[in-house]
């Protein structure tokens, strides 16, 4: 997020600095509006300051000062299921944006949840009041802005605005198809192909094996020319996880795995990231294995990780994470919609809510699946660019980045993804 050093920072009045105002001024005003605020607690020096734009939480009024009137959330430790209201004929956007941005429903012992335990907003407030399909909590922090500001805002609103940016992510939960598995997996499916009459599927892979064919999942060159033509920067997440029910990638062993990694980490530095597996969610032994699997291949460790199945447990994941020394978690979005699950398109600090303090782990959210569109949402192959012209035009106006979560398998128009060959190349062009 760019600072706008040019413009004066806001002074912040409140007869406390809570952990939850805090973060919620830190989202609004840093993160969003890309201002620098201080806490005054002495009334008297912050009505007397001058040179500064001024907010007012709580207590009597100042004249002449923004004011909002607390709600109350702010100053609890308690774990609401439905958004704050306000009492006082006008909203407390701030706890709004804290309620929204913190996830706090999802926290909650009797939060609805899939088979995989992870949250399902299907009847939640944000998916009935439609703030899931928009960035709710950046819209709110412009209301902020410009309620704060007042008649000085039309001359700043454009420039407290960032740059709208894509960003493609890319999962790769297996980096090919057939080869690289190792002899006695590649043996078994292709008994299983033999012993099912699968005679097709018994050829190619034993073609593909060795390397007379194509690999389907080997997309990657595809995906990087589509890359450099729309001038986007890819990130790539690999998964590492031990073979099972739920992660069926290549071993960390694999020699292929590995020279596919490094090259693609050689054509955009820092771009291969870390894919956590399933059991990774509630298992630190795992994190830990799987993260070393990562360094050593990599030969430094990961930086940023995004959860298989987008598995993650309130709480308990990200705090592991941070323990690796993890800057970025980038699981903050939906399996069954689209959209801004935390009603950010920005980066923003997590907030724990057990431990009620803002951490170093940045969430960077994304809007949209390939998963998402075909599985979930039953869209054909000619509707997801529209849709996603549509999510893009939520973002665009607020300056925000649009991120994508596609994989390696949906650029192979075949099986379960026929027809989706030409899908990601369009809706790269629509929404840059």
């Amino acid at each position: 997020m760019s600072r706008f050093t040019s413009l004066p920072h806001v002074l912040v009045h409140s007869a406390g600095l809570t952990p939850r105002l805090e973060a919620a001024l830190q989202w609004s005003l840093d993160v969003v509006l890309g201002l620098s605020w201080r806490h005054e607690p002495d009334v008297d020096v912050f009505s007397e300051s001058e040179g500064v734009w001024k907010l007012q939480y709580g207590g009597e009024p100042v004249e002449g000062v923004f004011r909002i009137e607390p709600e109350g959330l702010l100053g609890e430790d308690s774990l609401r299921k439905v958004p704050p209201a306000s009492e006082h004929g006008s909203e407390d956007l701030l706890a709004l944006i804290f309620w929204m941005g913190s996830r706090m429903e999802e926290w909650r012992e009797d939060a609805l949840r899939d088979v995989h335990g992870r949250f399902d907003p299907t009847g939640s407030v944000p998916m009935e009041k439609g703030w899931l399909s928009v960035p709710i909590c950046e819209q709110w922090a412009f209301e902020l802005g410009a309620q704060m500001l007042g008649h000085t805002w039309p001359d700043h609103r454009d420039r407290l605005k960032a740059e709208y940016t894509v960003k493609p992510t890319l999962d790769v939960d297996s980096a090919y198809a057939f080869i690289g598995k190792g002899a006695w997996r590649t043996g078994g499916a292709w008994s299983r192909d033999v012993a099912r009459g699968q005679w097709a599927l018994a050829g190619r892979r034993w073609r593909v094996c060795r390397g007379v064919a194509p690999d389907p999942y080997n997309t990657y060159q595809k995906a990087n020319e589509w890359h450099r033509e729309f001038e986007l920067e890819p990130q790539w997440f690999f998964l590492l996880a031990r073979f099972g029910s739920h992660d069926k990638g290549l071993p960390p062993s694999s020699k292929k795995l590995r020279n596919l990694m490094r090259s693609l980490e050689s054509a955009h530095s820092g771009s291969v990231q870390w894919h956590p597996g399933y059991a990774s969610a509630v298992e630190l032994q795992t994190l830990e294995n799987e993260c070393q699997s990562f360094s050593d291949i990599m030969g430094r460790p990961p930086v940023a990780s995004r959860q298989h199945y987008l598995r993650m447990e309130p709480g308990t994941t990200r705090r592991n994470l941070i323990k690796l020394g993890i800057r970025e978690d980038h699981t903050e979005g939906h399996a069954v919609c689209t959209g801004f699950r935390g009603g950010f398109t920005r980066p923003r600090p997590w907030y724990d809510l057990k431990t009620e303090s803002l951490t170093p782990l940045m969430l960077h959210p994304f809007a949209a699946m390939d998963a998402t569109l075909r599985r979930y949402l039953n869209m054909a192959p000619s509707e997801v660019s529209e849709h996603m012209a549509g999510l893009a035009s939520r973002v665009r106006p607020l300056g925000g980045t649009l991120r994508l979560l596609w994989h390696n398998e949906s650029l192979a128009p075949e099986g379960p993804w026929k027809g989706w060959g030409n899908v990601y190349p369009n809706v790269l062009q629509v929404v840059r």
